[in-house]
């Protein structure tokens, strides 16, 4: 089963909401006066012209373009590459300097030179994405042929031991069939808020004085790894990089990698398995920042509600010998308090980078008897069975809920327990279900009580309690569904 039936991609974006606000009121001046329709119908086409060469703005999908000020850092990029005739200079220079860069990489180059792609990688620099032939006008073209390009990147890359999680698109330009592209492939954009503007090399006076305007904190800077026009100038070339580093550092800036200024990973080891490992990739680059976006006001009331409930369950039902499965346990926000609770945990997320930071958490807290499983719960089979199988916000990922019921009740010694807060459908949920596919691109699935318990008794279990919580009133139910069922 692909990632796309098992989990709900979903690229909503600003773009999808301002068209559909553009026809409902196009609808109602219509009745005014029929010519007043064209006028917000005229601006939304507008905006969606020159959105795509404005991708900062983030109207098609989410593409980071600064790194964290805090860092007190910039991060230096380098696309178009590998060149046989600049990257090895390229790469002696930034060793001169010591900096580390990312360099955003052209397919057919990198099937052409794979020696280059080693070194830059063995001497610590990051490798991105960038197309399989550098088309600029890869974004006016059908959506298959952006996939291909894409696609047939990774593989190359993939096929030289390495997978790319950031894309950058040739220019910069983007378009709305970008993210769903990305997302098929556990990716995300990444652009630059300061570049050369030295139009690939073929305009290089003035680029260190060009970046060097406004430069501050947090940017990410982009620059070109390719043979300056004629091929007269690559000293003039190599001069200018080294001043756009000399001066930064001058006004008091550090240099860092791309994936430490922006908090994500870059790149990983292995080849690219391409859409069927899609939502893990995606979930390894949510990794640095998931802890504190399970902190935004946005979502503390629902999080805050969630533990409450949990830190009950698990004081009310868990016993010190019982084993127990933790399905989606991500970095572990309530899995340390299961380990001192229970008497051996499971625990098993799809993102093999979340487990390790959870696996360093609960190392810190002196915590021993966690077992970690990375994988897909559709796939994965235990030895043996547990007293307690329990989920907090990560069953409504599943588009397909059946046949993970079941496979958990396998899971169970018989009279063994289920525990699990998932999302309830009500009138509030369903905005927080648009606000995060805005912001993952993934659907959550939200569900009824009868729904539920249908699912459970199907898969041979007795509901013992379904209960709602949160923003739960005399005129609305809550937007978190809590379920206890045991095996029959």
């Amino acid at each position: 089963m692909s990632s796309r039936r098992r989990f709900s991609i979903c690229p909503l974006a600003p773009a999808h909401l301002a068209g559909l606000a553009a026809i409902q009121l196009a609808i109602v001046l219509a009745f005014i006066e029929p010519w007043l329709a064209v006028v917000p119908v005229g601006l939304f086409l507008a905006l969606s012209v020159t959105a795509p060469f404005f991708a900062g703005w983030g109207f098609f999908l989410p593409v980071v373009t600064r790194g964290r000020k805090a860092a007190g850092s910039v991060a230096l990029t380098f696309d178009d590459g590998p060149d046989p005739g600049t990257t090895p200079r390229l790469l002696d220079l930034l060793d001169r300097h010591d900096v580390k860069a990312a360099f955003f990489v052209v397919g057919y180059k990198a099937e052409k030179h794979p020696r280059l792609i080693k070194e830059i990688i063995d001497r610590g620099h990051e490798i991105g994405n960038h197309t399989m032939n550098h088309d600029t006008l890869v974004m006016l073209k059908p959506r298959h042929r952006l996939q291909s390009e894409v696609a047939e990147c990774q593989r190359m890359l993939g096929a030289q031991g390495l997978c790319p999680v950031a894309f950058r698109p040739p220019v910069g330009i983007v378009n709305p069939r970008l993210w769903g592209v990305l997302l098929e492939q556990g990716m995300y954009c990444v652009t630059f808020s300061r570049r050369g503007k030295d139009f690939g090399n073929r305009m290089l006076k003035g680029t260190a004085s060009r970046v060097q305007e406004g430069l501050a904190a947090g940017d990410i800077i982009a620059l070109h790894d390719g043979m300056p026009a004629g091929g007269m100038e690559i000293d003039l070339w190599l001069e200018q990089v080294s001043e756009v580093i000399s001066e930064a550092k001058a006004g008091g800036l550090e240099f860092s990698l791309l994936s430490e200024a922006i908090g994500r990973p870059v790149m990983r080891a292995g080849d690219c398995a391409g859409a069927e490992d899609a939502v893990a990739l995606f979930y390894d680059s949510l990794v640095y920042d998931y802890d504190a976006e399970q902190l935004r006001a946005s979502q503390s009331s629902a999080r805050n509600k969630e533990r409450e409930l949990a830190l009950g369950w698990m004081k009310a039902d868990v016993r010190d010998t019982d084993r127990v499965l933790e399905i989606g346990a991500g970095t572990g926000r309530l899995t340390l308090d299961l380990a001192k609770a229970a008497g051996h945990i499971t625990a098993v997320d799809i993102s093999g980078r979340m487990l390790e930071e959870l696996k360093a958490k609960a190392a810190a807290a002196g915590i021993w008897n966690i077992d970690y499983v990375a994988g897909d719960i559709h796939d994965l089979a235990f030895e043996q069975e547990f007293d307690r199988v329990c989920a907090f916000s990560s069953l409504e990922y599943v588009a397909d809920l059946n046949e993970v019921m079941a496979r958990l009740s396998g899971c169970l010694k018989p009279g063994g327990k289920l525990y699990f807060v998932t999302a309830h459908r009500s009138f509030f949920r369903f905005w927080t279900q648009i606000g995060n596919a805005m912001r993952q691109g993934i659907w959550l699935h939200a569900r009824g009580r009868n729904e539920i318990s249908e699912l459970l008794q199907r898969a041979g279990m007795t509901p013992e309690r379904i209960e709602d919580h949160c923003l739960k009133s005399a005129l609305t139910r809550g937007i978190l569904l809590e379920v206890c069922a045991r095996k029959v």
